[in-house]
């Protein structure tokens, strides 16, 4: 069974009734690489709800952990961009003293370890937890302590006993990827101090909407969270936020500090988004959302159409789960866009899921360049254009696609 409550149209926070904001159609889940191009794949709806009861934002319908996961390919790429994030956000959490020196820093979610790598120098001690078997056995190969399992009570459980309780639970990228946030809460209250201090990074909804990152929208993304539906998924869990920040990073996103008690100081930062979420998390902002994303479906298809039509080449920079999004909702495939270049080894030689393009690797992307790289890694656009023109390609043009589409 791969699904988990398809066709409903309930919170999974609050439990009130739901109402469709966007259906970008049916896909197979991003990450679902394939070794050939005639292996048949199942696509699923992606279908976007709103909760106008605690402003949850959720796909309709979700897919089981264990099939999305325990074969995973997506690994953390070594990016200074990145780099640059753990720095901020461990410069943040030191100086503001929710992390020290002493610290026992879980980490669910860590896939490769590279933020625990980034970080173990600065605290106590680290430990990941991660259910992708390779991308774990990776992790403990090169120094990071890892345990290959889904973060659950057991296991949360199982490290108490073997580890003590941690002082700090990170949980990056991750709370959105389940589709029972309450099990994943329940495992880190459990893991967690009474004093300790748990951190949620997620892609930002508002950043979402704003800048039309329906790219954003895959199975493995299940939730797309805010303030107000975090303050009020951290309310049933006995837990309150106490301060938030912004980060531009993956698009846009926002970093949750939050402590076990309902009563106790909050910062003003807490507070201080209220008045955009309001503005921007409603029916009449949900409707532009959705008309801006069929605008950019319609340029981007023309666009393709075009190049392609005047005998221009092109390649995918970037085999990432936004990337799949974009291309079968925007109806491109191999026909038009052969390959598509990553730097991920295990990505090579693997075929896109839905449109069917090659992965190759960026040294066979140096030896014959195409006229033009769509950037499906577009978050990463200033480093994927540097690194072009370092090779010595200054004939590649760059099409950038989100929040609408231009060439560079």
């Amino acid at each position: 069974m791969f699904a988990v409550g398809f066709g409903r149209m309930s919170c999974r926070i609050c439990q009130a009734s739901t109402e469709q904001v966007l259906d970008l159609g049916e896909s197979p889940p991003a990450n679902w690489l394939k070794s050939a191009p005639d292996e048949v794949q199942e696509s699923f709806p992606l279908v976007l709800e709103w909760c106008s009861n605690c402003g949850n934002v959720q796909l309709r319908d979700a897919l089981e952990p264990e099939v999305l996961y325990r074969d995973y390919v997506y690994v953390t790429p070594r990016s200074s961009m990145l780099q640059a994030h753990y720095d901020y956000l461990l410069s943040y959490l030191l100086a503001d003293g929710y992390l020290s020196s002493e610290s026992f820093v879980l980490e669910p979610g860590s896939n490769i370890g590279y933020f625990l790598e980034h970080i173990r120098n600065r605290v106590g001690r680290v430990l990941g937890v991660d259910p992708a078997e390779r991308i774990a056995a990776l992790a403990n190969e090169s120094g990071v302590p890892t345990i290959s399992d889904f973060f659950n009570r057991s296991v949360a459980q199982q490290i108490t006993r073997e580890h003590g309780l941690a002082d700090v639970v990170v949980a990056r990228h991750c709370l959105a990827h389940n589709p029972s946030p309450h099990e994943m809460l329940d495992a880190a209250s459990l893991a967690l101090k009474d004093d300790g201090f748990l951190v949620i990074e997620n892609a930002y909804v508002l950043n979402t909407i704003e800048n039309t990152e329906f790219d954003q929208i895959y199975h493995e993304h299940m939730f797309y969270y805010s303030i107000r539906s975090m303050n009020t998924l951290l309310g049933l869990h006995g837990m309150r936020l106490v301060d938030v920040l912004m980060s531009l990073v993956h698009g846009g996103s926002i970093i949750f500090i939050a402590q076990k008690g309902l009563d106790g100081p909050t910062r003003s930062t807490v507070h201080a988004y209220e008045p955009r979420e309001s503005q921007y998390l409603n029916r009449e902002a949900f409707a532009a959302f959705a008309s801006r994303t069929r605008e950019v479906k319609d340029r981007l298809r023309e666009l393709v159409d075009k190049l392609t039509g005047e005998g221009k080449s092109i390649s995918t920079y970037g085999a990432t789960a936004k990337g799949n999004t974009l291309l079968n909702y925007v109806g491109i495939n191999a026909s038009q866009i052969p390959f598509c270049v990553d730097s991920t080894t295990m990505k090579h030689g693997k075929i896109l899921p839905g449109s069917n393009i090659e992965v190759i690797s960026e040294d066979d992307a140096r030896a014959s360049p195409p006229d033009y790289y769509l950037l499906t890694a577009w978050n990463y656009q200033d480093e994927i254009v540097r690194k072009v023109r370092d090779s010595g390609n200054y004939r590649s043009r760059f099409i950038v696609p989100i929040p609408f589409v231009q060439i560079v």
